[in-house]
């Protein structure tokens, strides 16, 4: 053995503690890996060379092979030759982790998790926050709480301008409308709603979530949401502010509307006032006015599920029993809500979850009874002795049965209701009827309802007739290439007809005319006397769309006209559900503290949310 070369080589290599040397044949020697170990893995190298170990440790124990101390120039790091042959791999790891954590994307990280999840201000300030991001980011700073608020401010002007520079290129829009209040605060909220041009999808985007101090009187709404409206241009492109058909919105629009809104017809009372008084009034209050008022058509089908429907079932000999029944089914709620082992024996019963629904939706309710139902009935017995509440009796679970059975097309109207992509004002008054005619097919099926239903019919009109006498919600109807004229009596189409012909005359020709018309008007166009006179071309459009048999919406770019009246009366929505969805969405920081965030900081953060995806950070 030549040992006075293996001295020089191996035996005062500084990484030889990681090696067991084994023995050595002619030129080469055999080592074992000590880091390997409990798997035996042998090595091979030249006697006069260790770089085949020291790329063993580089490929497989790169961490042990930096950190290992003791060379042959006496030093306690690796030599210079050492360290500059650090593995290549890891230096591009670590150059890729500086190039992705820059300190810019650092900040719009942590900018858009403290404004997705609505973080309180105080999480900047917390050291374990900006030790984890210190750690994460190789070193970068987490910004601070002035840093994020003037960040914020930016975010939100740039948003707003771009939000009114797109809303100044669409030619109608809807708005929806609601108050929440929570912990002694209340906020308005906004949202707008549009298609774009010549589309056919519905964009919306959140105005406002502003604080509103003191009494909720008349005037100071009707203030807010005009203020709203010219903030971002909007008072002549608006087609309709939606809102609940609550009593404080209802008076709002019937002493500010201007135009002829169907809802202030009714009741047209003549006031005289004192001339002074009226001259005493600020000029502002004199030049407010909103423009046309929409009852949210979710809400008035919610109560008359949730008022009119349950006054009817407390009245006559349904009483009895929709007392007992639905009695039994809160007390299940109230069991399973209230008790933990009351979840796990419900669960252990049939592997269903119940829920205790909220009390002011009655499509909650409604849900809830019908998983209750949906049990066998010897299921639901053991479900009501594990729960330690008497069992329900057979004619009761029959009238739960009966009451879902029945009821299921309002519950299914409700949800359409709610949409907000495709659902269309037009589809109100088809839904209402299709409702209507399915209650009265229930009729002669029921046995407990039979007298419940013609009181419900009457509710439904009641609370639709300002709807069923609307012009707009007609058109908006009779564009929809799903309805067009079929779901009026046959003695009113030839009316609704000429109607349509009417309102596409008043548009401009340049918007609506077939591509190809002829732009030189000839004489028999000038003229109006005579057979065959007027605007042929309108006439004729509106005759090949309501014979057409298409209830596909991508129909009407064959009829131009028939298109701009459908993006026109449609663009109102019929639920005040988007705004409704602006506050639930922000349940979590409507609290006391509010996240140390001041009104306008808490109203940017809201819209902000609302309009990401519309417009990204």
């Amino acid at each position: 053995m030549d040992t006075g070369t293996l001295a020089t080589s191996f035996h005062v290599w500084q990484y030889r503690h990681h090696f067991i040397f084994k023995e050595l044949r002619d030129k080469n020697m055999t080592v074992q890996c000590v880091l390997c170990k409990p798997k035996i893995r042998i090595l091979s190298t030249s006697k006069n060379s260790t770089s085949n170990l020291k790329k063993h440790l580089e490929r497989k124990h790169a961490s042990m092979y930096l950190k290992s101390k003791g060379g042959v120039d006496g030093s306690n790091g690796p030599t210079t030759s050492d360290s500059s042959r650090e593995p290549r791999y890891k230096k591009s790891k670590l150059e890729n982790l500086n190039q992705i954590t820059s300190q810019s994307k650092v900040n719009a990280l942590v900018f858009n998790f403290m404004v997705e999840d609505a973080q309180s201000l105080s999480v900047l300030e917390q050291p374990a926050f900006r030790k984890l991001i210190d750690g994460l980011s190789g070193g970068k700073m987490s910004m601070t709480k002035n840093t994020f608020i003037s960040r914020l401010e930016m975010a939100y002007s740039r948003m707003k301008e771009e939000l009114k520079e797109k809303l100044d290129s669409v030619q109608s829009v809807c708005t929806t409308a609601d108050i929440w209040s929570a912990h002694n605060r209340s906020y308005i909220g906004m949202t707008c709603h549009w298609f774009e041009k010549n589309e056919l999808e519905r964009k919306s985007a959140a105005l406002a979530c502003a604080r509103i101090r003191g009494a909720h009187t008349l005037d100071k709404i009707a203030a807010k949401i005009h203020e709203i409206h010219v903030a971002y241009n909007l008072e002549n492109k608006l087609q309709a502010i939606v809102t609940d058909n609550g009593s404080k919105f209802v008076k709002v629009f019937k002493d500010f509307s201007k135009g002829d809104d169907e809802e202030n017809a009714e009741d047209d009372i003549v006031e005289f006032q004192d001339v002074g008084t009226i001259l005493d009034r600020e000029d502002e209050t004199m030049q407010l006015f909103l423009y046309r008022h929409q009852r949210c058509a979710s809400h008035a089908l919610n109560l008359i599920a949730t008022e009119d429907l349950a006054h009817i079932l407390s009245q006559g000999e349904t009483a009895r029993v929709y007392f007992s029944s639905m009695g039994k089914c809160y007390a299940i709620w109230n069991g399973v809500h209230q008790s933990p082992l009351a979840i796990a024996a419900m669960e252990d019963i049939e592997k269903m979850k119940l829920t205790a629904p909220c009390v002011s939706r009655w499509i909650y309710e409604y849900a809830a009874v019908e998983k209750i139902v949906s049990l066998p009935e010897t299921k639901l017995m053991d479900a009501c002795d594990s729960l330690g509440i008497p069992r329900m009796l057979s004619y009761e679970i029959a009238f739960l049965k009966e009451y879902i059975d029945v009821f299921k097309p309002l519950s299914f109207a409700l949800e359409l209701f709610q949409g907000e992509q495709k659902c269309f004002l037009g589809l109100v008054i088809p839904t209402v009827l299709t409702l209507k005619k399915k209650l009265c097919e229930k009729k002669t099926l029921a046995l407990y309802l039979f007298d419940v239903i013609n009181p419900v019919l009457e509710a439904i009109d009641s609370r639709f007739k300002q709807l069923f006498a609307s012009m707009d919600a007609k058109i908006a109807t009779a564009t929809t290439p799903q309805f067009r004229l079929w779901w009026l009596p046959e003695t009113e189409r030839d009316e609704m007809h000429l109607m349509l012909v009417a309102e596409a005359n008043r548009i401009e020709p340049s918007e609506g005319a077939p591509i190809g018309s002829d732009e030189v008007q000839s004489e028999d166009e000038f003229f109006s006397f005579g057979p065959g006179t007027g605007n042929s071309d309108t006439e004729e459009e509106i005759r090949r769309y309501l014979e057409g048999t298409s209830k596909n919406l991508g129909c009407l770019k064959y009829f131009p006209r028939v298109r701009k009246l459908f993006l026109k009366y449609n663009t109102i929505l019929p639920s005040s559900a988007p705004v409704e969805r602006l506050f639930s969405h922000n349940g979590n920081i409507l609290t006391p503290q509010r996240n140390g965030l001041t009104d306008d900081q808490f109203e940017q953060v809201i819209l902000l949310r609302y309009n990401s995806k519309l417009f990204p950070e």
